[in-house]
């Protein structure tokens, strides 16, 4: 056989390597399985660049004290939800996905995910239409009231919502009807835990270190055991802030 027939010859992968291949396959697979939150973790970190973006080329806009459109408030409004608020609901999307049938995990985690955010679209709706960003008192004032508000019983109350659970069908159109509710139910209680600080944060502009200090504490509340004891301190934050807004607005 001549040397240019052999090189036609087809020419077999090595055992080893098949092996290789389908133990990679198989960790990939079992991983998913047992982390079912990774789709929605995934949109929330594309939604972190797409802020990131955002926030740079506002930043000029906002320094210079020009006011955007409603468009952009609303747009800066719905990259912010998920970047900010679906990786607090990390026990949930896990409950989700491991109640449903495996066939159809991710989708139940996206209707979650979708009913979670819708509730948050409606409050976005009425906050893009408020002037922003603010300044000196009104800037001051807001600020004040999202700290009051972490002390408030209402807002003790629902933190302690937002740790509960909702039965999920385990497949079939209930599977899929359940799951949009405990998204609505989850996120009208978590609402009432972060809306007034998600407030402050665009009518303050959306400054890129407010954003991630708050992303943080909300992660924390919602991820930490016994999260009430760091109310107080996220008020002093919150109260520090306004008080340094109100500072330079007298000296201004």
């Amino acid at each position: 056989m001549t040397a240019s027939v052999a090189d036609k010859r087809p020419r077999s992968v090595p055992t080893r390597d098949v092996g290789a291949v389908a133990l990679t396959s198989g960790r990939l697979s079992a991983w998913r399985r047992n982390h079912p939150e990774w789709l929605a973790l995934l949109i929330a970190a594309g939604a972190w660049v797409l802020l990131g973006g955002l926030l740079s080329a506002t930043a000029g806009h906002h320094h210079g004290g020009q006011a955007g459109s409603y468009d952009q408030h609303l747009v800066m409004w719905v990259a912010m939800v998920p970047a900010m608020m679906l990786p607090t609901t990390l026990p949930h999307l896990r409950y989700v996905g491991f109640a449903t049938q495996e066939a159809r995990t991710q989708r139940s985690v996206l209707l979650f995910s979708l009913g979670y955010g819708a509730v948050w679209l409606l409050l976005g709706l009425v906050v893009a239409a408020v002037p922003q960003p603010l300044t000196g008192w009104p800037l001051a004032l807001v600020v004040a009231a999202a700290g009051g508000w972490e002390l408030s019983r209402v807002k003790g109350r629902a933190l302690k919502r937002c740790c509960r659970t909702w039965p999920v069908r385990y497949t079939g159109p209930a599977a899929d009807a359940s799951a949009v509710e405990f998204g609505l139910r989850h996120g009208a209680a978590c609402q009432l835990v972060g809306g007034p600080a998600m407030i402050a944060l665009m009518l303050a502009g959306h400054p890129w270190w407010a954003a991630v200090t708050l992303f943080a504490v909300m992660l924390g509340q919602k991820l930490i055991t016994a999260p009430q004891r760091w109310s107080v301190a996220v008020a002093l934050g919150f109260a520090a802030v306004a008080v340094a807004v109100a500072g330079t607005a007298v000296f201004d």
